[in-house]
């Protein structure tokens, strides 16, 4: 199974290539960094040769990569993969950069702002995920580094606007006067970004000059136009008044820029990274003050301000969640819940014999729980017995297995009124088909195209992206299940196996194959019914309370 993903941080001054592995989660195996060099030639070739580099350090080759991902700042078109004149890369003119990544290493390439990039990042794994204790599908994020950009996500998606510029609030003019951030005074960069910042610190130190105060940075030999934010926050730390009193300025206006943002998206969660993750605690109180009296009062109290959670990695990270998120990847660890691990470590108490494969299953565990959290479905096919199965495990997967599944309050909503009559019957389903029932439609595929296409015709019509197929085939080389496999590989699904000892051809073909230890057909059916129930229960014990 292909697991890893190439990504590729590209700044003005620095850029980085990363490897990563996604098998449970975004692990960052290793990262090379340079300096930008001038012009896009010769960064690509840096790019280019520091990826082979990582690859061979890992006996690797591009064969074994899933996808590349790429964070930049804008402006951009993420849709054609174009890299068009960001003022701190001089000199690269609509640059298609996907292309020529694609063309090197024979990947699909994903371009996203890095403001979007780290929103990503931070709604998936970071202070918007289920991990943090929400799934914030209408989040924020704010990078409040040099600049200031925001990434929004609503209703789940990442907004890129008619041409890629959304979530450009640096630009917005939050006072009709002010320090100049992204090309205009008084705008929202010019009061809260780190550059804006020091500007404003050089004017409050004049001003304390002016007055005939001296500002402790002054008394220590710091010349005015020295002055940064990094000095101001050193200070403040060291529990300077002025310094404090500075960043509760900032707080402020940060404040009323966020009062807009919660008054136009209603967000969950702000998530803002860089100064606001090192200075928090400084600019919180006016922040929230300030918030408090420009804000609806319903959208404020819906909404949580919370600093970046991942840290120095952000950068890395937006790159390969980049690719996961066009890929429609779903890279969230997943920590089985305690009863999940009892049913797993019963199977091999129970059938010693199918630890060989105890990996594979819970690869399949992970695989199966993804799709599911994200909406997917599960196909299943196979032949004579295994035909069966497929039957069988659809049937503990939408309704209750070892659990009674009541139904829970979002699908009594969508039932309306008919829902409290129907609460004691209906139960909590995981979506799942058979592609061997339908004999209507297999008889005419068989009779009118071709009877190996009868379950490919299927994955056609009832799969996308997101969803799993399962094919069963004790012998691993029934041709309908190959050719269902090959069709659910071409349309981006993810692909299961469950054969024999040998594996047979479907080994080769899926992300993952469960070829457990018998090589008689009766014995193969013996041991997969113990797998699949297992898998069912475990899938069940996550998604259902009772």
């Amino acid at each position: 199974m292909k697991t890893h993903i190439i990504g590729f941080d590209i700044g003005g001054t620095k850029c980085t290539a990363v490897l990563a592995d996604i098998s449970d989660g975004i692990s960052i195996i290793d990262r090379i960094w340079f300096q930008t060099p001038a012009g896009y030639p010769e960064t690509r070739n840096l790019l280019f040769r520091h990826t082979y580099e990582l690859l061979e350090r890992f006996s690797l080759s591009p064969s074994n990569l899933i996808a590349a991902g790429l964070s930049c700042g804008g402006p951009l078109d993420s849709c054609k993969g174009i890299i068009q004149s960001p003022p701190n890369l001089p000199g690269w003119d609509n640059i298609n950069i996907c292309d020529d990544i694609t063309r090197e290493f024979g990947v699909p390439a994903y371009l996203q702002n890095d403001a979007n990039a780290c929103a990503l990042v931070e709604w998936k794994i970071g202070a918007g995920s289920c991990a943090a204790g929400i799934n914030s599908n209408n989040m924020i994020f704010l990078t409040m580094g040099t600049g200031f950009g925001a990434g929004i996500i609503a209703e789940g998606v990442l907004l890129n606007g008619a041409n890629g510029m959304a979530g450009e609030v640096g630009h917005i003019r939050l006072k009709d006067n002010g320090p100049e951030g992204y090309g205009k005074s008084g705008s929202i960069e010019g009061f809260c970004s780190g550059a804006g910042i020091a500007k404003q610190a050089i004017e409050y130190t004049k001003e304390k000059l002016s007055t005939g105060i001296t500002p402790k940075w002054i008394e220590d030999g710091i010349a005015i136009e020295n002055i940064s934010t990094k000095t101001i926050a050193e200070y403040a730390n060291a529990g300077d008044p002025f310094a404090i009193e500075i960043f509760s300025i900032v707080g402020e206006n940060l404040g009323r820029a966020l009062a807009i943002l919660i008054d136009a998206f209603n967000p969950q969660r702000i998530v803002i990274g860089s100064i606001f993750t090192r200075c928090e605690k400084f600019l919180r109180k006016s922040m929230q003050r300030a918030i408090d009296e420009e804000a609806l009062s319903h959208s404020r109290k819906a909404c949580e301000i919370l600093p970046a959670k991942t840290g120095e990695d952000l950068g890395d990270l937006a790159s390969i969640l980049t690719a996961c998120y066009y890929m429609g990847i779903d890279c969230a660890p997943i920590t089985p819940k305690e009863n999940t691990k009892q049913h797993f470590s019963r199977l091999f108490d129970r059938y010693p014999q199918l630890s060989e494969v105890k990996e594979k299953i819970m690869l399949t565990f992970k695989i199966l729980i993804r799709a599911f959290r994200n909406k997917g479905k599960l196909l299943v096919c196979g032949n004579g017995g295994s035909a069966a199965d497929a039957d069988h495990i659809v049937g503990e997967l939408m309704k209750g297995f070892y659990k009674k599944r009541p139904l829970c309050e979002s699908d009594l909503q969508k039932l309306g009124n008919i829902g409290d009559k129907l609460q004691g019957t209906l139960q909590g389903t995981l979506e799942a088909i058979s592609l061997t029932q339908h004999t209507a439609l297999s008889t005419a595929i068989a009779n009118d195209a071709e009877p190996s296409m009868v379950f490919a015709q299927q994955v056609l019509g009832y799969g996308k992206i997101g969803d799993v197929l399962l094919g069963l085939s004790t012998s691993g080389n029934s041709i309908n299940v190959i050719n269902a496999v090959k069709t659910a590989k071409a349309l981006g699904l993810s692909v299961i196996g469950m054969t024999g000892d040998s594996g047979g051809e479907i080994a080769s073909l899926c992300d993952v194959c469960i070829n457990v230890p018998a090589a008689v057909t009766a014995e193969i059916q013996e041991l997969h019914l113990p797998v699949y129930h297992t898998l069912c229960a475990m899938l069940e014990e996550e998604f259902f309370e009772n």
